[in-house]
């Protein structure tokens, strides 16, 4: 993308090794992590329509939900949890993930972990603390995480073949598979469902799609 145009875009290799069909520009790709400052993006529209701030509560958009400590669970902000400084230590609940819970059973639990610092005393990158936020604003929009991102973001700039949800990643015909590396040949092996952390691991998109994102925030 150059002076708000995109000048080139296209797709390499296979979808799936063995086969035949072709990446292109719009073949859908599991985002992972790149999910965060998309769904970053869907919480700013939020803020920029006054429904939450950067500063709001988790205790007053989420009153279910609790950390460790009182003081942390009144306090904590959409802030906080976006930026990684609400205490919990990295990484947490995502076993939890791996073991087979669901997202509103993984974020009850986050109230049993042992906070690995103060609130904004350190940085440590947590997958659910940011989910958290991310649900939380969608309650305060009286709608769901997945609903919110596809009304304030992905419909507006046309972001057609980008979901928040795996169903719809799986649906597509023009989709590539994760590869991993096995005994010196790449395979796919393991299906990544990331549906419970879906604000911070769950988007799908293509090349011409994130473009048109690239476009917005530039």
């Amino acid at each position: 993308v150059f002076n708000d145009k995109l000048v080139f875009a296209k797709g390499y290799g296979v979808r799936e090794v063995g086969k035949n069909e072709k990446i292109d520009a719009d073949t859908v790709f599991q985002l992972a992590s790149i999910s965060k400052s998309v769904g970053s993006t869907v919480v700013a529209a939020a803020v920029g329509e006054k429904i939450v701030s950067w500063d709001s509560k988790i205790s007053d958009l989420d009153p279910a939900f609790a950390l460790s400590e009182p003081w942390v669970t009144s306090n904590l902000t959409i802030r906080d949890l976006y930026s990684h400084r609400s205490g919990l230590p990295a990484h947490a609940g995502d076993i939890l993930e791996d073991l087979g819970y669901d997202r509103a059973q993984i974020l009850h639990r986050l109230r049993y972990q042992k906070p690995a610092s103060s609130m904004r005393a350190a940085y440590a990158y947590t997958n659910f603390g940011l989910t958290e936020a991310a649900i939380a604003t969608a309650a305060a929009a009286k709608t769901t995480w997945e609903q919110l991102s596809e009304e304030k973001l992905y419909k507006p700039i046309g972001m057609t073949s980008t979901s928040s949800r795996f169903a719809d990643f799986w649906s597509r015909q023009n989709k590539a598979l994760g590869h991993m590396l096995v005994d010196g040949k790449w395979v796919h092996k393991h299906q990544r469902t990331p549906d419970p952390q879906s604000p911070a691991g769950g988007v799908s998109s293509s090349v011409n799609d994130m473009a048109k994102w690239m476009r917005l925030q530039i």
